[in-house]
């Protein structure tokens, strides 16, 4: 028997809406539940991988603490990072202050121990940021929040079968937050971390960190394949010894990245630092570029694809 006219054409609305419907599906399709740590440690070993094989850049690093704000001019070399502070409170550094910083450079061209412990300050972060990323997949329990603009979020609570072996993870066993994941190049794009209750160090006689404190740090696809951290933001208050309270207060936000010529050494990279000048134009680029990092602090970092 034929099928009536209005009758195939109904069959074949459904088909089509049943099939864009799957195409949908496989276009948002994401790991089953899993898979999520999988993805979660892979991300991890990612960034590690990052770290401890950095590829060099030149950029600004504006960084604001609870007495003001310093603009830094930064070279990074394979063999170390090189940086001048340029503003001061976002004006330019007065006669005193530029006397200071060209007697720090010179001194780093003629003093070799001191561009021994400038290198030795920078490995101790690097490790200690390492150490971080390497505890997160297992200090924290995972739960799949959705898709924001192509990145997976997720948010996390302490892991009570956690213990941490080093001071710098201590804290995971108080923080609760979120973490967007870039599922592509299985990247951790940022994390959103908040204290939920107060966090103690030797059993509480060497401190604690008060509940409340905050930390947020993202990063972004400066070339294709290669990211970098523009935000590195820690408010934190606590106790040392029970006895003195302290606060610390730190905001980092990084722009204007260019790759370092693979010419460049370390030595160089100080000679160029002492010849840098700062132009009023620069002072403006400061201003507004730090008016839109702070606006963009109130939405996960995300890239157009």
């Amino acid at each position: 028997m034929n099928m009536p006219i209005q009758s195939r054409k109904l069959a074949v609305l459904l088909l089509l809406v049943c099939v864009a419907s799957n195409l949908v599906a496989q276009k948002h399709r994401v790991p089953p539940p899993t898979d999520y740590l999988a993805l979660i440690e892979r991300s991890s070993a990612n960034e590690i991988k990052a770290l401890e094989n950095p590829v060099p850049f030149e950029f600004t690093e504006r960084l604001t603490w609870s007495w003001g704000s310093e603009t830094r001019s930064v070279i990074e070399t394979a063999e170390g990072r090189a940086d001048r502070i340029v503003l001061f409170q976002d004006e330019p550094l007065q006669p005193d202050q530029q006397a200071k910083q060209q007697h720090r450079l010179e001194k780093l061209l003629r003093d070799r121990d001191a561009v021994k412990d400038e290198f030795q300050d920078q490995k101790a972060e690097t490790q200690r940021r390492i150490k971080m990323i390497k505890a997160f997949p297992q200090a924290v329990l995972f739960q799949f929040a959705g898709h924001e603009k192509g990145l997976m979020r997720f948010t996390f609570r302490p892991n009570p079968e956690f213990s941490p072996k080093d001071r710098e993870t201590q804290m995971y066993r108080g923080m609760e937050g979120s973490v967007w994941i870039e599922p592509e190049q299985e990247r951790i794009v940022r994390v959103e971390g908040r204290l939920v209750k107060d966090v103690s160090f030797g059993w509480g006689f060497l401190g604690h960190l008060n509940k409340g404190g905050i930390y947020e740090i993202a990063q972004d696809e400066i070339v294709p394949g290669m990211w970098r951290i523009t935000t590195l933001n820690v408010d934190v208050k606590g106790k040392i010894f029970l006895i003195s309270g302290f606060r610390f207060f730190r905001e980092e936000q990084d722009s204007n990245f260019r790759l370092t010529s693979a010419s460049i050494h370390y030595r160089d990279a100080v000679e160029s630092l002492l010849t840098t000048q700062v132009s009023p134009l620069a002072k403006d680029r400061g201003r507004s570029k730090t008016r839109a990092a702070r606006s963009d602090l109130a939405h996960p970092a995300t890239k157009n694809r």
